[in-house]
């Protein structure tokens, strides 16, 4: 009877040992009382018997406890709840179920007086329940949050007292929460048991959230409903099941107000999905000409100079970057013609290791997370922050892109294609010697990485990588 067959078959196996346990017990006793027997002593030919029926009234408990964990835990309470027994529930049971095994051995077969053992045993019970109350009630809350299971791991939950979080531990004494700080709150069981809970991942985890938007009186309710309607759908974190619902809530008022009610893919995701549909919506309202309504104040005035916020151009954005320190203000302002920012959402992959490419990323805002495929694993190797750039080793070289890069946070990039790239490297030596160091540099760390990993790096030898790039890019560009 091997593991695999009790794995696949765990009733047609319990039902054997069953059958099979007590009947090899009840045979090897009748082999020791036919054969050893006679030759023992008349103690030992007692104590062998009481041996044999403390091994069946044991193999009885085992396999009781066995019979309930296949049956009752693992079939019908599994059917019944959709879940697996709480652990804390099937200890107790099989605690229980030996407890009464060792009372009957105890009492019925070594013929000892337990009464006086049980008396002292509840005396010290009842001390020690007085002195753990605490624990004791935690211990059963625990159990009782086991079986009615109103959050599990990995729920986003909320407290009537306001703590939040997500649930990362649940211990027969306390649940942990990890909160949106990345700290830890350590609830009680009774607490969490006795307490009114939110939890933002049942009954499913798609969460709907609703707002107000404020229009002017003076344009219509359906133009304003129907772009609504499309800044809804145009979001990727937005669901289109259960559709987003536009609903024109107060026409008594001035300015009209519209509630917003959306759905998304579960709670963590509100705040990026709350900003990209904010965005989504200001833009829709902007080109249609229509305003945020204006909300009117009562206020005591004086006069101000008027200030003006602008977005800094991408000149000076490249001027900022210290890779481009060598080419002088008309040279940037020549590799800028044509150039936009653009953002990435976060998560989005912005170019993939392995793919064609010939262009190179400035990170203007944001965080940026390099990986390379290592061991069949993707894994990190470095983050880049505002200023820095990446895909220099596509547009110097032609090579395939070299990593993954993937947006940590929202992040702004401008794309700097080989076309307005060449005509300014093929002139500047130092914008070569900078962009080979860079990629030298790039590489050599990510052969580290590589190490690290136990992962067998680039061939090449480290100390003659920017020579090789240099090489690379004259061969590349014609030089």
């Amino acid at each position: 009877m091997n593991n695999t067959f009790a794995s696949r078959h765990p009733r047609l196996h319990w039902v054997i040992l069953l059958l099979v346990v007590p009947g090899v017990i009840l045979l090897l006793d009748a082999l020791i009382c036919g054969l050893l027997i006679p030759l023992l002593a008349p103690q030992w030919q007692e104590d062998a018997g009481t041996v044999t029926k403390i091994l069946l009234w044991g193999s009885g408990a085992w396999l009781v406890d066995r019979g309930l964990r296949i049956f009752l835990w693992e079939g019908a309470y599994r059917r019944a709840t959709g879940t697996s027994a709480p652990t804390v529930l099937v200890g107790a049971a099989a605690a229980a179920i030996y407890t009464i095994a060792a009372l009957i051995v105890l009492t019925e077969i070594l013929q000892l007086d337990t009464g006086a053992v049980l008396l002292s045993t509840g005396l010290v019970a009842g001390v020690l329940s007085v002195a753990m109350q605490n624990t004791i009630t935690d211990f059963f809350s625990g159990v009782s949050l086991s079986i009615d299971r109103p959050y599990q791991v990995g729920d986003w939950i909320e407290f009537e007292d306001g703590v939040l979080g997500e649930v990362v531990g649940i211990t027969w004494r306390s649940t942990r929460i990890r909160s949106w700080h990345a700290s830890l709150y350590v609830v009680p069981n009774k607490k969490a048991a006795n307490s009114i809970l939110h939890n933002y991942d049942r009954p499913t985890r798609v969460y709907g959230y609703w707002f107000h938007v404020s229009v002017v009186s003076t344009v219509s309710p359906l133009v304003v409903r129907q772009l609504l309607q499309q800044a809804a759908l145009q979001c990727e974190r937005v669901r289109s099941d259960p559709a987003p619902m536009i609903y024109f809530c107060d026409p008594g008022s001035v300015p009209y107000k519209y509630m917003v009610y959306v759905h998304f893919d579960n709670y963590p995701w509100r705040f990026a999905a709350i900003d990209e549909l904010s965005v989504a919506i200001h833009q829709r309202l902007q080109q249609a000409g229509i305003s945020p309504a204006a909300v009117t104040y009562e206020l005591q005035t004086r006069r101000a100079e008027k200030t003006t916020a602008m977005m800094p151009g991408i000149t000076e954005i490249l001027r900022d970057v210290s890779l481009f320190a060598p080419l002088t203000d008309a040279e940037i302002g020549i590799l800028a013609r044509g150039l936009s920012v653009r953002e990435a959402p976060v998560g989005e992959r912005i170019v993939a290791e392995g793919d064609e490419g010939d262009s190179m990323l400035v990170l203007v805002s944001g965080v940026v997370i390099l990986s390379r495929t290592i061991n069949g694993h993707e894994r990190e190797i470095e983050r880049l922050k505002t200023g820095q750039c990446f895909g220099e080793m596509s547009l110097l070289t032609g090579e395939p892109r070299y990593s993954t890069a993937r947006a940590l946070t929202n992040v702004w990039l401008i794309e700097i294609p080989r076309t307005a790239f060449a005509p300014l490297l093929a002139r500047n030596e130092k914008l070569q010697a900078g962009l080979a160091d860079l990629a030298s540099a790039r590489r050599k760390h990510t052969e580290a990485v590589q190490r690290a990993l136990f992962s067998r790096g680039d061939t090449l030898p480290s100390d003659g990588h920017a020579a090789r790039i240099k090489a690379l890019i004259r061969e590349f560009f014609g030089h």
